[in-house]
């Protein structure tokens, strides 16, 4: 006998699952029965939106913060700017459009991005008015719950290399934004599992809410890329946020897991600040900012709506409203409340609060294209994506699910693409010091050319046949693109123009990419697994084939920023200050992956929790909290007690399930 229980959390309810093994089941007709109903499970639906009751007893009274956007910004600054001496007395109210059960499992299960692509946690935008990408509209995936994209990403923890912050102050006059400067804050956060802290205490942290780790996972064939890259004269690297060695070589990509689940800056820092009753938090989901409110150009307010119903809360004189929707609603809602292109927002007759042309320009991802192998009958069942479906069926294996339940281990683990490295190819710039090119190595083989298509489609997918993929991504981008208003109405998604592929430069790194995945997949190492190459296939060759093929699959690696940049004063493109101040207002500040200037060569989660905590160290300093103004430059200071910080996984009956299973 098998038995399976499971509690859910919020719900109260008790699910037990007890499948007898009878007389002439065989294994696999009880796989797949145990299967569908762990499924079942995982798909349970326990989230509930704010009431419109709810929401007018928030408003009955007055803020110190309103923070829109209770994605990874939102979920750093409510957890800082309620914590300690200097957040006692402050009362911050968050608003989240999306939904509330960032602990659904298939969030913290990493493997389950596969069912978050495009479901009800996930904006789905597309990009329009492409010039090169074929005539495509390119997928672009943002997070609609608390933790936002932090809960839909691959977990990838990279940071960049410290040239691109020093490019930030050198380049754009964001002083305090040098590299030395920023160290301190991604540190304070950090709670490093791998041991690198012990060797490297400079670039690493330990104790910390946001747990980096290695996947407890590793295919063989992602063992066999290490070995390739190493025959092909690739160094390895052991840490790639390390900022006293060069960036380039291959390795493990570290990841925000603890425990083998998803370290979510919603479960991080959100579901800790939400446990302690003493703070002033309060937390409104399913709810729409439908403008900032202004009195002259002084901030008071944020209308938002709730059951069709308009609401406006009020800040405490001297409050601050931080924006904090990421790059494509910041700018937007900017806009919806008088802040932008002045010509642009009186074309949807919007009356001009402040004449910023820089809002919704200066969008910045990284592109990227696949090569992808078939491995010959022979190797059967190596690839990741075999250990983790009944073979012919679309339905999870058992097996790896229990694992996750009981040892947080196992293939479920991995996102996919937690192996790769970053090299300086042909096609670099020549006054450049980083490298241009960021590698991922999936075991799996795409089904697509179009990455986030192979994602996307994998859950409706019976047959995948064994093999791996190499994902060649541009890392430090030319191309720009630009966010504008579709309509006056907040309800109606923003024109996204990705502009993917527009600068030369990113075609020719991806170009250079698809060339070094074929190198590496003839290495030794590889070479007894590479059989047909499905994408883009043996006949593309020329360089003309290949820019071809780029334009048709090119896809989104999800690190949209950019459209609300930082700058000095001067600057006529600068949306906010080196503080994150709105140019031309009071009381109004930027906070997310907007604010960034240029993408740094990493991914821009890691880079997003730094922005929020200099932010609410900065926020906190300007109130006049002079105990807290020293954070600007050492955010030192007092960690969570390590029971706030329990696994996201096994023992954690508020967490969501616990599964004991016991075979007889």
């Amino acid at each position: 006998m098998l038995a399976v229980t499971a509690g859910a959390m919020g719900a109260g309810a008790v699910l037990t699952l007890v499948v007898v093994k009878l007389a002439g089941m065989g294994a696999a007709c009880l796989a797949i029965l145990l299967g569908a109903f762990l499924v079942r499970a995982l798909l349970r639906k326990q989230w509930r939106g704010t009431t419109s009751e709810e929401a007018a007893e928030a408003t009955s009274s007055e803020w110190d913060y309103i923070i829109v956007g209770g994605g990874t910004a939102g979920c750093v600054l409510a957890n800082r700017l309620t914590k300690g001496p200097a957040g006692k007395d402050k009362r911050v109210l968050l608003l989240e459009a999306g939904r509330g059960d960032y602990d659904n499992k298939l969030v913290q299960i990493p493997a389950g991005i596969l069912r978050l692509f495009q479901s009800d946690f996930d904006w789905h935008f597309y990009t329009s008015n492409e010039k090169a990408t074929s005539g495509r509209g390119i997928y672009l995936c943002r997070g609609k719950c608390l933790g936002g994209s932090s809960c839909v990403n691959v977990t990838l923890y990279t940071r960049g290399d410290a040239h691109d912050y020093d490019t930030w102050e050198k380049d754009f006059k964001c002083t305090g934004w040098s590299a030395a400067e920023v160290l301190p804050h991604f540190r304070r956060t950090e709670d490093d599992q791998i041991g690198l802290y012990k060797t490297d205490p400079k670039h690493h942290g330990s104790g910390g809410e946001m747990s980096v780790d290695n996947v407890r996972y590793q295919n063989p064939l992602s063992a066999k890329f290490l070995e390739a890259c190493k025959q092909a004269g690739h160094k390895l690297n052991p840490d790639f946020n390390c900022w006293d060695s060069p960036q380039t070589g291959a390795g493990r990509f570290a990841v925000s897991q603890r425990n083998g689940a998803r370290c979510s800056a919603a479960s991080a820092l959100l579901a800790p600040a939400l446990a302690e009753a003493t703070r002033g938090l309060k937390v409104l989901t399913g709810v729409l900012a439908r403008k900032v409110v202004f009195k002259g150009t002084k901030t008071t307010g944020v209308q938002f709506s709730v059951e069709g119903v308009d609401f406006t809360a009020n800040l405490k004189k001297g409050g601050e409203v931080i924006l904090a929707g990421g790059a494509i609603h910041s700018p937007q809602l900017l806009m919806l409340s008088g802040i932008g292109p002045a010509e642009h927002l009186k074309s949807h007759s919007i009356p001009v609060i402040s004449d910023l042309s820089g809002v919704g320009q200066n969008l910045q991802d990284h592109p990227a294209a696949a090569v992808a192998f078939e491995c010959p009958e022979d190797y059967r069942g190596i690839s990741v994506t075999s250990a983790i479906r009944i073979a012919g069926t679309s339905i999870p294996h058992p097996w790896p699910l229990i694992n996750w339940f009981v040892n947080g281990s196992g293939p479920l683990t991995s996102t996919g693409c937690d192996h790769g490295g970053f090299f300086t190819t042909e096609a670099a710039p020549a006054n450049s010091s980083s490298a241009d090119l960021q590698m991922r190595f999936l075991a799996a083989r795409a089904v697509s050319a179009d990455g986030m298509r192979s994602f996307t489609s994998f859950k409706k997918t019976t047959r995948h046949p064994d093999g791996f993929t190499f994902q060649a991504i541009a890392a430090r981008p030319e191309s720009r693109g630009r966010v504008l208003l579709a309509s006056a109405q907040p309800e109606t998604n923003p024109v996204i123009e990705g502009g993917f592929l527009t600068h030369k430069q990113d075609v020719a790194s991806i170009r250079a990419g698809l060339r070094l995945a074929r190198k590496l997949a003839q290495q030794p190492a590889l070479k007894p697994y590479a059989g047909r190459e499905v994408f883009p296939g043996e006949s593309v060759q020329t360089d003309e084939q290949l820019d071809e093929y780029i334009a048709s699959s090119v896809h989104t690696a999800n690190a949209l920023v950019g459209t609300c940049r930082m700058g000095e004063l001067s600057d006529p493109l600068s949306v906010v200050d080196p503080e994150m101040r709105v140019k031309g207002v009071q009381g109004l500040r930027v906070v997310d992956a907007s604010v960034i200037p240029k993408l740094p060569g990493g991914q821009s989660n890691s880079c997003v929790v730094m922005i929020a905590e200099r932010a609410a160290a900065s926020s906190l300093a300007f109130r006049g909290n002079e105990a807290t103004g020293a954070r600007l430059t050492d955010p030192g200071g007092p960690q969570l007690p390590r029971t706030l910080l329990a696994p996201a996984r096994a023992g954690f009956p508020h967490r969501g399930m616990a599964i004991v299973a016991v075979i007889v």
